[in-house]
């Protein structure tokens, strides 16, 4: 019975081993007895010692592989937790292997035990590798706080450091500059190269600015074609001198595909980090929108925003205005206006024809003009949500304000609108479901967004003329008129640009290149409309060069359609 019992007794520690061994999923399975020397050892043992499993046996592991030339232990650690029979959870050590120059990691996991009598017995527990689950580890920790494309901070690790950065100046009274950066012309390069060779480009100039800044400072992507840039310990005119060595250097950087040699600038926004500053969300807002007011003053160029308050927060308020545009909406704040397009030579026989035009309402009451919310709305890429309510609200609006006589209503469309497909079809289904016929309705798009994206203009005109639609060119003459271009654009109207109209009488040159636009405009069987034409003297002027149309003041204030 004793033999039988013992059998048993065996037979259960092992089945208990086993399980162990098969829960832990381990590679090697270990005990030790009560002087803390290996009494039971089983599985790949090879990587530790070069030892087989019988000659480890009675040997106390540190002493036996203290000495290996490969293992990283801390032996120290290891001997507190045993000595003191604590759980080992977890210890971690790594193993050199010089001939495959890689580094494994192991975990080594056990419990004390104990008699029915509560004597100690020794140890008993697991040895599992874990170099996988290490190295995903790591690239799931890499991948949290670097760019894969650059190997630059991320945004996320970006905005980490700033806010450091704030807090050190705020407790030290340190200053730092931020600077915003923002690639001009790259979208050129993805257009015609691809991203792969737009990638390639990003690489190649996060390792050109990385090598042009200090050790302190710290570079991120921030996203797309925009890099962050701290400058640690740094003065705001320091900071400009090394960001205007920045702005020369990439102009002069060139990237070479098959035939094609590509050139970007870089626009810089900075800002500076003093014991005033407030958050570093606030902090790189303000950069951005300085990088943004470098853009708009012709690109590659650097924009302070210590030098510049006033305008910074003119735009901080604009940004304001378009923040939620669904909101703008929902509350009513948002207003259509008509303004009166005439024959310069009226008979009044001919069509009534208005502008449509948007204004929108702060929460205040006070009125803000498209000058100041469309520029930031096309920027932040909520334009075309304004775009649709404008289109339903006219549709809305027509048998109420134009339909007795058939008028023809224009309406303004951005580029990014003309662009999305969705767009698209979003106004063909409108259009069919309302009472407004096709022919009621004329879209002006501007001059640059046709020109900028000619096909999708294209296919967007072509959906719409099958409609009825109308087009107007808006702002001819202002940008890089070529009329090359408008024998592939279907448009009705030639809206020629205000800024030209109102010096005709005045500037030579203006009066030149208006009779010039009219003429060749003619010549194509399209009719043409002057812009901001504030008095009679102009008026007279446009019907002696057979100017069809004008729209201004003096033909008509915008009037309000009723909310």
């Amino acid at each position: 019975m004793r033999k039988r019992a013992i059998a048993n007794k065996i037979l259960q520690e092992n089945e208990q081993r086993y399980r162990d061994l098969a829960e832990a999923g381990a590679n090697v399975f270990w005990e030790l007895n009560a002087e803390l020397q290996y009494c039971y050892i089983s599985g790949d043992i090879g990587d530790l010692c070069g030892l087989k499993p019988s000659e480890l046996l009675g040997k106390y592991p540190p002493e036996l592989h203290r000495n290996h030339p490969g293992l990283d232990v801390d032996w120290e650690l290891f001997e507190q937790i045993i000595q003191a029979r604590h759980p080992i959870r977890n210890f971690t050590f790594s193993l050199q292997e010089k001939e495959h120059d890689v580094v494994r990691i192991f975990k080594v996991n056990g419990n004390p035990l104990y008699d029915d009598e509560l004597n100690f017995l020794g140890y008993r527990g697991v040895k599992q590798e874990i170099t996988a689950e290490q190295n995903l580890y790591k690239k799931i920790a890499y991948q949290a706080t670097y760019d894969d494309l650059t190997g630059l901070l991320n945004r996320r690790e970006f905005g980490e450091k700033l806010k450091y950065s704030v807090q050190k100046a705020r407790k030290y009274h340190t200053e730092s500059v931020l600077c915003y950066l923002d690639l001009d012309r790259f979208k050129i390069v993805n257009d015609t190269a691809g991203h792969l060779v737009g990638d390639r480009l990003l690489s190649e100039l996060a390792q050109l600015l990385q090598s042009m800044i200090r050790k302190e400072d710290t570079l991120g992507r921030l996203g797309g074609d925009e890099f962050g840039l701290l400058l640690e310990g740094c003065s705001i005119p320091e900071a400009e001198q090394i960001c205007e060595k920045i702005v020369n250097t990439i102009k002069n950087y060139r990237l070479k595909w098959q035939t094609l040699e590509f050139d970007v600038g870089v626009s810089i926004g900075l800002v500076g980090i003093s014991d005033t500053s407030t958050d570093a969300t606030e902090l790189l807002s303000r950069a951005d929108l300085a990088c943004y007011q470098a853009k708009n003053l012709g690109r590659g160029r650097v924009y302070i925003a210590e030098n510049n308050h006033q305008e910074l927060d003119l735009q901080q308020t604009q940004m304001g205005h378009i923040a939620n545009v669904s909101q703008a909406i929902k509350e009513n704040r948002f207003y259509l206006f008509k303004q009166s397009i005439k024959p310069v030579v009226d008979d009044g026989q001919q069509r009534l024809h208005y502008e449509i035009l948007l204004r929108l309402k702060d929460r205040s009451g006070k009125w803000i003009t498209p000058e100041q919310f469309i520029p930031i709305a096309e920027r932040y890429g909520v334009i075309t949500i304004v775009d649709r309510w404008v289109l339903e609200a006219t549709l809305n609006a027509y048998g109420q304000y134009f339909a007795p006589k058939q008028a023809l209503v224009s309406i303004n469309l951005s580029g990014a609108s003309i662009n999305d497909e969705r767009f698209t079809e979003f106004a063909i289904d409108l259009i069919k479901k309302s009472e407004v016929a096709g022919d009621c309705l004329c879209f002006e798009i501007t001059e640059t967004a046709a020109i900028a994206q000619i096909s999708h203009a294209q296919k967007f005109m072509a959906a719409m003329k099958d409609l009825g639609v109308k087009f107007a060119l808006d702002d001819f003459g202002s940008g890089v008129s070529s009329f090359s271009y408008l024998k592939n654009l279907s448009v009705d109207y030639l809206k020629i640009d205000g800024s030209l109209v109102k010096n005709i009488l005045s500037e030579e040159y203006d009066r030149a290149i208006v009779t010039s636009i009219n003429e060749v405009a003619h010549l194509m069987g399209i009719k043409t409309i002057a812009e901001f034409v504030e008095d009679d003297q102009i008026l007279e002027h446009l019907s002696s060069i057979s100017i069809d149309y004008a729209q201004g003041y003096i033909m008509g204030k915008p009037i309000a359609l009723a909310a």
